[in-house]
């Protein structure tokens, strides 16, 4: 049965247990430190870890180049929160600390609870949805539909023999990307702009039941800064799903620089096999195994806006006891 928690008129629709998905590829709460069977040391499992190894490795299959990723230091990642900061919510924050009422929650495990479900279903939706787009790539990027659509854009020519034409410069190759999967990216960004969509969603709701409960000085410290750094979130979830076309075009031309000129093939088949080659497979041509990469790479960048969405009211709502230091400088 769907139960349903209720806060002064707003509320949060549970959804049964066994329609929400497992999370994937690893993902964990944060667990103690555990000794390392060999040396004893103790070691972390941190719940980020995950998402950015996803993220890592989807662009790793479109570029077949490993990314950099920085690492900040303690400050800096400090020096970004500030500057996040809403500057009318940042007065109300100081002004929060100047009480002396230590920071601390009573946490509102039923409303977490809520949350959850209402991600997971999130989650599992998107995957449904991609996975949906999935299944399509055999059919909708076959030889017969893109080879003939590179054959009358003129990238494919035939005389005795089937050649690639152009210099395989990032002008051409842009527009062999934009000629084969400008479709596939608009299908995919729209599942991603209904993710970003939900999560915000989801953060306003939660974030009215929230506030609307009576709470100390103290206690509305963890919701002041929530609150103050809300807006700039979306907005990096935003910039996320709107990195999508630049990271698959990028991907593309810098995977198939050098790889296009002069090449030939006795079929246009067997040449629009070696064109794409950097993502062939023993069930798939090049084209589809990119599209199948740009849907993986989708894939991680919705469960990365999920993850930053839940685990930021994973933080907020679970018990905090107060600080005994009384120091909030």
């Amino acid at each position: 049965m769907t139960g349903r928690v209720k806060r002064q008129g707003w509320e949060i629709y549970s959804i049964p247990a066994k329609s929400a998905r497992s999370l994937p590829f690893g993902i964990h709460r944060r667990t103690r430190r555990s000794a390392s069977p060999r040396t004893g040391a103790p070691r972390r499992r941190g719940t980020i870890d995950p998402i950015v190894g996803r993220l890592r490795d989807s662009l790793v299959a479109l570029s077949t180049t490993r990314p950099p990723v920085p690492v900040l230091a303690d400050e800096d990642v400090f020096d970004g929160l500030s500057r996040r900061m809403d500057p009318g919510h940042a007065v109300v924050l100081r002004g929060l600390l100047d009480t002396g009422d230590p920071p601390g929650s009573e946490g509102h495990l039923e409303l977490l609870s809520a949350l959850s479900t209402r991600f997971a279903a999130l989650r599992r939706e998107s995957v449904d949805r991609l996975d949906v787009l999935r299944t399509e790539i055999p059919d909708r990027l076959s030889e017969s539909v893109l080879g003939k659509r590179m054959e009358e854009a003129g990238f494919y020519r035939h005389d005795s023999l089937w050649t690639t034409h152009g210099k395989g410069g990032r002008k051409d190759l842009r527009a062999i990307f934009l000629l084969c999967f400008r479709e596939l990216v608009a299908d995919v960004e729209r599942v991603l702009v209904q993710c970003q969509s939900r999560s915000d969603h989801l953060d306003e709701l939660a974030s009215r039941q929230w506030l609307e409960r009576p709470a100390s000085n103290g206690q509305r410290v963890g919701a002041c800064l929530a609150e103050g750094l809300r807006t700039t979130e979306s907005q990096r979830l935003k910039s996320w799903r709107s990195s999508l076309g630049r990271s698959g075009e990028d991907g593309f031309c810098q995977a198939m620089a050098g790889c296009w000129e002069k090449l030939s093939a006795p079929s246009r088949a067997a040449l629009h096999q070696l064109a794409a080659r950097p993502w062939s497979g023993p069930r798939h041509d090049g084209f589809q195994g990119f599209a199948l990469a740009l849907i993986d790479h989708a894939q991680a960048l919705a469960d990365a806006m999920v993850w930053l969405s839940q685990s930021r009211w994973e933080i907020h709502l679970r018990a905090l006891a107060p600080s005994s230091t009384g120091d909030h400088e």
